[in-house]
């Protein structure tokens, strides 16, 4: 049976160690004698693969075989090898089992000396971690190109090299019973919102888990219960992003290994925004309308295009009534929409799973199946064509804000619900959306705020980019829920 602690016996610490790991081959037991008059056992012990070998040799192997420089010593063996021997900048030690196995799991190497019941962590970690690049989720015509990598300690190294600030601060969390998984909250002292910072701690303790492998499970808890369509917690790949939101008072949580940062609180206006609008001066009172006005599209145009189809053909001339909607065609109007949508659906799914190089040929097939020769044909009218086309570029424009899950759920229940019930149906749906919209809370802040409740304080970066310095110096609050 392995014990809690260290023996003094190192061979059995040894012994339990390779039992731990299974007697993995990748696990690396390198003995070592050393001392002037007397000679010391010493192992190291590491996964090979994972640490900096180079590192190791100049830093600790070749001190620990040169003798003692000096004869006596007054600190013990152990603190002479810390203190006098070993060069690396960061050294700790530990009696506990469980804290030397995490360590070398974590990339660590562990030096164990014979007769000492305590092992000496050294960290060596060395993973392998792809160069920086450009935030391909969200793409900005001008500002800071550089996005998140996948590696934790480089994201924060990235994010303190543009927060220049003691006040910056690095909560480090875990998360995993059979691997573990390094958790981050991120947050400025003295400008983040005590209350979003309290209830994002919560939330990260109540989170029970075996391993942690999709920042999704972060998010959820994050969000809380019940379950939305709409993002509560929004993630993003770039610095001046996250940066921005960090100087807004919000929290950012870094999951190691996931090149993204979840952000929270996450309000509907939130996703309006886009990284070049600070960088730019055109768009500065246009561009989060026309954002707007896309998320209404993307959710009720094919909606009320069924509902004038189906309920207010006699409200049209006959003219337009026999241009915009025609009887030849194969499929009632309502079908017409629901197959194109269920196409181009099909469509976007298969452009993520096929090769890159099949991509093309995957257009070209979908060009044929809802274009021109599905019109020729008399199967679809022209103008649903028109009407799905502007539906999904609509939703393009918000996609990477994370409003695809709502868009995507909402439009088929407005499309079902204009079919059987007009005008009249899609204005009390819309109702009851927007009543939903207002109950919900992202970590307590009200959804739609600062519209709902309405704060004019708050204005000045929502539905309009105001003045840059003004937004730079101002202080933002949040409306929070008296529960």
């Amino acid at each position: 049976m392995i014990k809690n602690e260290l023996q003094e016996c190192f061979q059995e610490n040894i012994s339990n160690i390779k039992n731990t790991f299974h007697h993995t081959s990748d696990l690396i037991v390198r003995k070592i004698k050393t001392g002037f008059k007397s000679s010391f056992e010493i192992n190291i012990v590491y996964l090979d693969g994972i640490i900096d070998t180079d590192r190791i040799q100049e830093y600790v192997v070749k001190p620990l075989l040169e003798p003692f420089k000096t004869v006596k010593f007054n600190e013990s063996l152990i603190d002479q090898v810390i203190e006098r021997m070993i060069e690396a900048t960061d050294v700790k030690t530990t009696n506990q089992y469980k804290d030397l196995i995490e360590a070398i799991v974590q990339g660590n190497t562990i030096i164990l000396i014979n007769g000492y019941r305590k092992g000496i962590i050294i960290p060596s970690a060395n993973w392998k971690e792809r160069s920086l690049e450009e935030s391909l989720g969200e793409r900005s015509p001008k500002g800071p190109v550089i996005g998140l990598t996948e590696q934790m300690k480089t994201n924060i190294n990235l994010l303190r090299s543009t927060i220049k600030t003691p006040d910056f601060c690095v909560e480090a969390m875990e998360f995993g019973t059979i691997s573990k998984t390094a958790v981050s909250i991120l947050f400025i002292e003295g400008i983040v919102d005590k209350g979003i910072l309290i209830e994002v701690r919560k939330r990260l303790k109540s989170l029970k888990i075996k391993y942690l492998l999709n920042s999704k499970v972060v998010e959820d808890v994050l969000e809380g219960k019940p379950r939305t369509i709409f993002n509560l917690a929004r993630t993003s790949g770039r610095i001046d992003g996250v940066v921005s939101s960090l100087y807004e008072g919000k929290v950012a949580i870094i999951v190691d290994g996931f090149p993204n940062a979840i952000i929270a609180p996450t309000l509907f206006m939130d996703l309006l925004q886009a990284p070049d609008e600070y960088h730019i001066k055109m768009g500065r009172f246009s561009n989060r309308i026309i954002r707007m006005i896309c998320f209404f599209l993307a959710v009720y145009l094919p909606g009320v295009y069924i509902a004038i189809a189906n309920f207010h053909k006699e409200d049209l001339t006959n003219k337009i009534s026999k241009a915009l909607i025609s009887k030849s065609e194969l499929l009632p109007t309502f079908w017409e929409i629901a197959l194109l949508l269920f196409i181009i659906r099909i469509l976007l799914d298969a452009s993520y799973r096929i090769p890159k190089s099949s991509v093309i040929l995957l257009s070209l097939i979908g060009t044929i199946v809802i274009g021109e020769t599905a019109v020729t044909a008399k199967l679809i009218h022209p103008l649903s064509l028109i009407i799905v086309g502007i539906t999904t570029i609509s939703s393009f424009l918000l996609a990477n804000r994370g409003m695809l899950a709502a868009e995507n759920t909402l439009r088929p229940l407005f499309l079902i619900i204009a079919n059987f019930f007009g005008f009249n149906g899609l204005i009390i749906a819309a109702t009851i959306q927007i009543i939903y919209m207002v109950s919900l809370k992202s970590l307590g802040v009200p959804y739609l705020s600062p519209l709902i409740p309405f704060r004019i304080q708050e204005l000045k970066d929502t539905i309009y980019r105001g003045d840059l310095q003004t937004l730079i110096n101002s202080k933002h609050t949040y409306t929070e829920d008296d529960d």
